[in-house]
């Protein structure tokens, strides 16, 4: 892969990305006091595939860099740190990520209705800032390579 294909990847997933932000505020508003729980199921899915979008990003970049990311069952966290370790991420936005990972492994094994609205809700709210940093630091890399 060349730096311009991986510049490709990058923006065409950010695209997909930018697409289902679309779709979480087409529904969540941070004004509106009440979500049903289908609601509630529907926002904590687009945040996951936020997050997801943004791992495909970095681990595109880590295998372009040619560093170990197969698939194990703690990959996840490997990709955020090897990002973080090579100079992709600065330490508080991996850190920030590291708090919608962690959202992203709970709504695999948690039932909606035991997920604070509270958290969800302060994710949703700090993801277009986020999405934003991401993107900056992404292409910051992209053209240093």
């Amino acid at each position: 892969m060349t730096t311009e294909e991986l510049g490709k990847f990058c923006d065409q997933e950010f695209g997909n990305i930018d697409r289902v932000m679309e779709e979480l505020f087409s529904l969540y508003k941070p004004e509106k006091p009440e979500y049903s729980l289908a609601e509630q199921a529907a926002v904590a899915a687009f945040i996951v595939n936020i997050y997801s979008g943004i791992e495909k990003v970095l681990k595109q970049m880590l295998i372009y860099d040619r560093l170990d990311v197969h698939d194990s069952p703690e990959w996840h966290e490997k990709v955020l740190k090897k990002a973080g370790e090579i100079g992709i991420l600065p330490p508080d936005l991996l850190q920030v990520l590291s708090n919608y990972l962690s959202f992203r492994n709970y709504f695999i094994y948690a039932y909606v209705f035991n997920i604070k609205w509270e958290n969800m809700k302060a994710l949703a709210d700090a993801v277009r800032d986020v999405i934003g940093k991401v993107k900056s630091e992404v292409n910051e890399y992209i053209q240093m390579i």
